[in-house]
C-alpha cells in the first residue's frame, strides 16, 4: 500500500465529537506520522520536571501525570476498537468515562519518566499494526460509543489525540 492510498477520513466516518482530534492531524502519511510522535512525546515530557507533572494547576483537573494515564488509556481503547474492526470483528464495543479510568488508576506513584514509555511501548505496538493493515482494513468500520467509525478514522484519532493534549499541556506549562 501506497501511503498517497491512506487519505484523511471524511467527516462521515466518525461521531462529531471526534473531529477536535482529526482535525489536529498535519498532511502526511499517518503511519509516519503516528511514529514520529514517539520522538516528540519522550522529547517533550523528557523536559517536564517530576515536581510538575504531579502538581494540579486550576483550572485543570488532572496533573500532568493523570494527563499521560488519560493519554495511556485512550492509546488502549482507541486502538482496540482499531484492531477489532480491522479484523472485521463484528462486536459494538462500549465508551469509556475517562474520569473513572483516572480514578481507578495509580497515576502518581509512578514516574512521569515510567508512564511515558508505557504510552510510548503502546505507540510502539500501534505503530507496528498499522503497518501490517491490508488496504481494505483501512474501510472497514464498526460500532464504538455507539457510533459508526472507520479504521482510518481511529489511526488519525489516536494521533490527534496525543497532539490534542500536547497542546494543552504545553499552554500549560508555559504560563
Amino acid at each position: 500500500m501506497t501511503s498517497a492510498s491512506i487519505t484523511r477520513p471524511t467527516a462521515d466516518e466518525y461521531f462529531t465529537y471526534y473531529g477536535t482530534y482529526v482535525n489536529k492531524v498535519p498532511a502526511g502519511d499517518i503511519r509516519t506520522l503516528m511514529e514520529a510522535q514517539i520522538g516528540e512525546v519522550r522529547e517533550f515530557f523528557g523536559q517536564l520536571p517530576e515536581a510538575e507533572a504531579s502538581v494540579l494547576h486550576a483550572p485543570y483537573t488532572w496533573t500532568i501525570k493523570q494527563v499521560v494515564g488519560h493519554l495511556i488509556d485512550t492509546e488502549r481503547i482507541f486502538a482496540e476498537r482499531l484492531h477489532h474492526f480491522a479484523m472485521r470483528d463484528p462486536q459494538p464495543l462500549p465508551g469509556m468515562e475517562q474520569n473513572d479510568y483516572i480514578n481507578a488508576a495509580d497515576y502518581v506513584t509512578p514516574t512521569l519518566a515510567v508512564l511515558v514509555e508505557e504510552l510510548l511501548f503502546l505507540r510502539q505496538a500501534n505503530s507496528l499494526l498499522l503497518r501490517r493493515l491490508t488496504p481494505e482494513a483501512w474501510d472497514n468500520h464498526g460500532t464504538a460509543s455507539g457510533h459508526s467509525v472507520t479504521v482510518r478514522a481511529l489511526a488519525y484519532m489516536l494521533v490527534g489525540h496525543i497532539n490534542h493534549h500536547l497542546d494543552i499541556v504545553r499552554q500549560r506549562v508555559a504560563r
